[in-house]
C-alpha cells in the first residue's frame, strides 16, 4: 500500500541504514501505512515539526501555493492601498474643504487606532471560528468602508469611513499573513513571505498613479472608488480561498485537514500519497503548556514575555517609519515642490522598496534573518538621523530627497 506522508525512509523499506539500497531484501517487507507524524521528534517539545507541516514539505511547492500567494498578495495589495491611499489627495481635499495638517494627523491617528482594534478582532476571530471566515468578513468591511468613502460630504464623514476601512484592512493583513505561512511548506516560508511584500510596494505605486490621473478636485470621488475596485474583485473570488490546514488540524478537525492537504497534493500533483494525521495533542499534553489563554499566553512565562516584548518593539518601529510615507505629499506641498514631482518621488522610493524586499528575500536563506534585521535597523537609525540633519540645516531639496530616500531602503528591508 502507498506509504504515509512523513514516515522515515529506513521504517517504510525496513532497513536498517537509509545509505544502503533501500530496496535490496526488501520487496516483501512493505509495512502497513504509517500514520503521519508520529515519530518521536514531531511530538516533542516546542519546536518540533508539526505533522501539518511534514505534510506540507512533503506535497511540495506548486501551483497551489501560487494560486494562494496570489489571494493572499492581493490581500497585502488591498491594505496598502486602502491604508495609504487617501495620503495622496490632502492636498486636494486641503482646497476643497480647508482641511489642515492638524485634521489629517487626527485621521491618521484615529486610522491607526482603527487598525490595531481590527487586528484583534479579526485575529481573535481567525483563531475561534477559522482563518477563511475571518479573512472573508474583514474583506468586506474593507471593501464598503473604502467605496463608501468616495461618498463623503465633509472631513468628519471622511474620518469616520477611513476608521472603519482601516479597522477592515488592519485585520485583513495579519489574516493574509497566518493564511499564507499555514499553507507554505517550511522550507519555503521565509523566502516567500518576504516576496510577498512586493505586493504591498505594487499598492503604493498603483495608488500614486491613481492620483496623479484622478487626484484633481473635480475627480478625487473617482479616485476613491478606483482604490476601492481591487477590493471588491478580491471579495468576488471568495469561494477560491481555502482553509488552513493548521486551524483545521489545531482545532481537532482532523478528517478535514486531512482532506485540505490531499487537496494541495492534487493540485501539486505531487503523488498519490495518503495522508493521515495523528490525532492533535491536548493543550495540557503540550511541552510547555500553561494555564494562560488568548492574549495572557505571550506572557505566560519570562521567556515568551521578553520575545513578545521584543517582537512587540520591532514591530512598532517599522510601523512608525511607514507612516512617512502618508506624510511626503503634505511636507512636499508646504516647501512648494510641484505636485508631479512630489509623485515621481513617491514611485522611485516604491521601487527602491521592491529593490529592498527581493534582497532581504535573498539574504534571508539559511537563517541570516536576525542578522539582517539587526543591520537594517542600525542602517535605519543612521539614515533617520541624516534626515533629521538635512531638515534642521534646511539644506536643499536634492538633499532632501537623497536622505528620505536612503531612509526607505533599510526600513523596507526590517519589513
Amino acid at each position: 500500500p502507498p506509504a504515509v506522508l512523513g514516515a522515515p525512509a529506513r521504517e517504510l523499506n525496513g532497513c536498517v541504514d537509509p545509505d544502503e539500497e533501500l530496496n535490496a531484501g526488501c520487496e516483501d517487507r512493505v509495512p502497513e501505512p504509517m500514520r503521519l507524524g508520529m515519530e518521536p521528534e514531531l511530538q516533542g517539545g516546542p519546536d518540533a515539526a508539526s505533522p501539518v507541516d511534514a505534510a506540507l514539505e512533503a506535497a511540495g511547492f506548486g501551483r497551489f501555493q501560487f494560486a494562494v500567494m496570489a489571494m493572499c498578495g492581493m490581500a497585502w495589495f488591498v491594505d496598502s492601498v486602502e491604508a495609504g491611499g487617501l495620503a495622496y489627495i490632502y492636498v486636494t481635499l486641503d482646497a476643497e474643504w480647508g482641511t489642515t495638517t492638524a485634521d489629517w494627523g487626527l485621521l491618521q491617528s484615529t486610522k491607526s487606532m482603527c487598525s490595531v482594534v481590527g487586528a484583534l478582532v479579526f485575529g481573535t476571530g481567525a483563531d475561534r471560528c477559522g482563518r477563511r471566515p475571518a479573512f472573508l468578513a474583514a474583506l468586506m468591511l474593507t471593501a464598503f468602508g473604502g467605496l463608501a468613502s468616495a461618498a463623503a460630504r465633509g472631513f468628519w464623514s471622511m474620518l469616520v469611513l477611513r476608521s472603519v476601512t482601516n479597522m477592515g484592512a488592519g485585520g485583513l493583513l495579519p489574516v493574509a499573513i497566518s493564511l499564507l505561512a499555514e499553507h507554505l511548506p517550511p522550507s519555503r516560508r521565509d523566502s516567500c513571505m518576504v516576496v510577498m511584500q512586493i505586493f504591498f510596494v505594487l499598492g503604493h505605486v498603483l495608488a500614486v498613479l491613481l492620483a496623479m490621473a484622478l487626484g484633481s478636485e473635480t475627480r478625487w470621488r473617482v479616485f476613491l472608488v478606483a482604490l476601492a475596485l481591487p477590493t471588491i474583485l478580491l471579495a468576488c473570488c471568495f469561494q477560491a480561498v481555502p482553509e488552513s490546514p493548521t486551524y483545521l488540524y489545531q482545532t481537532g478537525q482532523v478528517a478535514n485537514a486531512e482532506e485540505a492537504l490531499r487537496r494541495i497534493q492534487r493540485v501539486n500533483r505531487s503523488g498519490a500519497q495518503d495522508v493521515s494525521l495523528p490525532p492533535p495533542l491536548a493543550p495540557s499534553a503540550k511541552a510547555g503548556a500553561t494555564d494562560a489563554t488568548g492574549l495572557a499566553r505571550l506572557f505566560s512565562t519570562w521567556a515568551l514575555a521578553q520575545r513578545t516584548a521584543s517582537f512587540g518593539l520591532l514591530w512598532f518601529l517599522a510601523m512608525a517609519a511607514s507612516d512617512y510615507t502618508n506624510w511626503i505629499t503634505e511636507l512636499g506641498h508646504t516647501l512648494g515642490v510641484p505636485r508631479h514631482q512630489v509623485e515621481g518621488f513617491m514611485i522611485a522610493c516604491k521601487l527602491v522598496g521592491v529593490c529592498a524586499f527581493l534582497s532581504a528575500a535573498v539574504l534571508a536563506r539559511g537563517g541570516r534573518g536576525p542578522v539582517i534585521l539587526r543591520g537594517a535597523f542600525v542602517a535605519a537609525a543612521l539614515a533617520s538621523a541624516a534626515v533629521a540633519v538635512v531638515v534642521t540645516a534646511r539644506a536643499s531639496r536634492i538633499w532632501l530627497a537623497l536622505s528620505v530616500g536612503a531612509l526607505y531602503f533599510p526600513f523596507d528591508v526590517v519589513w
